[in-house]
């Protein structure tokens, strides 16, 4: 029985590639349940299938959002040490008094 080498320099298929894949495939169905009336697929004729349709598009939506970021934490670490929206900073003024009240108190 004759073997075949097989290349050892086969593509490598790294996460990222794979994410931005599932990000395409997902959005590709998003935009295809939107033009699902071009097609003659309209509420009022298939009033079942276009709620679940429509469920189904809001949670590709859901998941094309994780995944992106996703991308952007693998892509960006540096966007890890970024605030938020809904993220608040201590007030530095309320810092500066503690840290001077401890040390009058001398616990540092």
């Amino acid at each position: 029985m004759e073997t075949k080498d097989v290349a050892h320099n086969l593509p490598y298929d790294s996460k990222v590639q794979r994410l931005k894949r599932r990000y395409q495939g997902l959005a590709r169905v998003a935009a295809a349940i939107n033009d699902l009336s071009i097609y003659g697929v309209f509420t009022s004729n298939y009033p079942n299938l276009t709620i679940v349709l429509e469920q189904a598009k809001d949670h590709c939506k859901q998941i094309i959002k994780e995944t992106k970021k996703e991308i952007a934490l693998i892509e960006d670490p540096q966007s890890n040490y970024d605030l938020n929206v809904d993220e608040d900073l201590p007030d530095a003024d309320e810092e500066k008094g503690s840290l001077e009240k401890m040390r009058d108190e001398g616990i540092i």
